[in-house]
């Protein structure tokens, strides 16, 4: 796991904040930028010639910055259809269990029913509260059927995944900070962002240390029409996050993307500079960033859970944009995620189209989670 991994020996940044010295190339631009084939194998080698193994495969839309329109069909059936591994791996031998449930009293079918949510990702803690809940209600209630069971199920769930999900864009300009580790769909989550936020937005290339992130960054504010604050490769994210607050205040921009970077492999250094970050932001705007999202790839199950935490402590994040959803069968890191740290999941991605990115709704997941397969 990328956070249990011996740190190698990196010299330590310098993190000197911009002060009242006016940064240099101040005035954001937006560039065309064709990207035929985008380095993220650069990325690959610079991390395992410091030690480090990465244990992510590249999103294919993040590799090419390809905006694709939505398709036609209800939001609930692509939610569906992307949980379709989860539900089978989870609701299949739920199904098992149950054809043999005969009474709420015994032992042994609880048993197997957290064997089941724990090889799903769930994670033992929050499978232990959800189990426990279950049985009692069904006790007290006195389930015999799989039907009823199954409703029970789908009703704790959803209470364990409510939260508050409306995003805070009231505020002009509104400032999110998007972080999250590399390969989770980050850049990816933000180009899509901009279609479904309202108004003038605008993306700071805050991720300088990720090759060819910038080149991304740029590439999807091309296509979305969306200004891109940006300096080249190796440059001071916060300088970065300076530039772009004030550029968005000067345009009089809705809301302000900042891309950050997510190198775990030199974790100290990168937490130190996203909470550089902030702080360049906070002095600029007092109450910004007023969102901090961090993106989850799904498909990392528990390790996901463990990213949060972490990023949780150094920056503060106010809600979890999970993706990836339709490529795992771990859908169930979504309850031990909102169950474990209390931070509420705003949106999820069940693909790689624009339209597949939605607000999160806590029914809905779980009806499309544990539903009939």
């Amino acid at each position: 796991m990328a956070t249990d991994i011996e740190q190698p020996e990196v010299e330590e940044e310098i993190l000197d904040e911009p002060a009242d010295v006016e940064p240099e190339d101040s005035k954001p631009e937006v560039e065309t930028v064709e990207v035929e084939e985008l380095a993220v194998e650069d990325e690959v080698a610079e991390a395992e010639q410091a030690g480090f193994e990465p244990d992510f495969e590249p999103d294919a839309a993040e590799e090419t910055g390809e905006l694709v329109s939505e398709e036609s069909g209800g939001w609930f059936g692509r939610l569906r259809s992307g949980l379709k591994r989860s539900r089978e791996s989870v609701v299949g031998q739920l199904n098992a269990a149950i054809a043999e449930f005969r009474d709420a009293g015994d032992e042994e079918f609880w048993e197997r029913v957290e064997e089941i949510l724990i090889s799903s990702d769930v994670g033992v803690n929050t499978t232990a509260k959800l189990v426990a809940e279950l049985e009692q209600e069904a006790l007290e209630k006195n389930i015999t059927s799989s039907d009823q069971l199954r409703k029970l199920m789908i009703e704790h769930a959803a209470r364990m995944l409510e939260g508050p999900v409306e995003l805070d864009i009231s505020r002009k300009p509104t400032v999110v900070l998007m972080v999250g580790v590399n390969g989770t769909g980050k850049t990816t989550t933000i180009g899509k962002l901009v279609n479904y936020l309202p108004g003038e937005v605008m993306l700071a290339a805050g991720d300088t240390f990720r090759a060819a992130a910038i080149e991304q960054l740029q590439t999807w504010g091309e296509r979305t029409g969306a200004p891109v604050v940006a300096r080249q490769r190796g440059a001071d994210a916060a300088a970065v996050a300076h530039e772009a607050v004030e550029a968005a205040q000067q345009q009089n921009a809705d809301v302000l993307l900042v891309d950050t970077a997510g190198r775990l492999h030199t974790k100290i250094n990168l937490m130190a500079e996203l909470e550089k970050v902030r702080r360049v932001i906070e002095r600029r705007i007092p109450d910004a960033p007023h969102e901090v999202l961090m993106t989850v790839d799904a498909t990392t199950g528990q390790n996901g859970l463990r990213q949060v935490k972490m990023f949780a402590e150094s920056v503060g994040v106010t809600g979890i944009i999970l993706t990836k959803l339709d490529g795992t069968a771990k859908g169930g890191i979504a309850l031990a995620i909102a169950n474990e740290t209390g931070i509420p999941i705003k949106m999820i991605s069940v693909g790689e189209k624009v339209g597949d990115l939605h607000p999160f709704d806590a029914r809905e997941f779980a009806e499309a989670l544990f539903g009939d397969l």
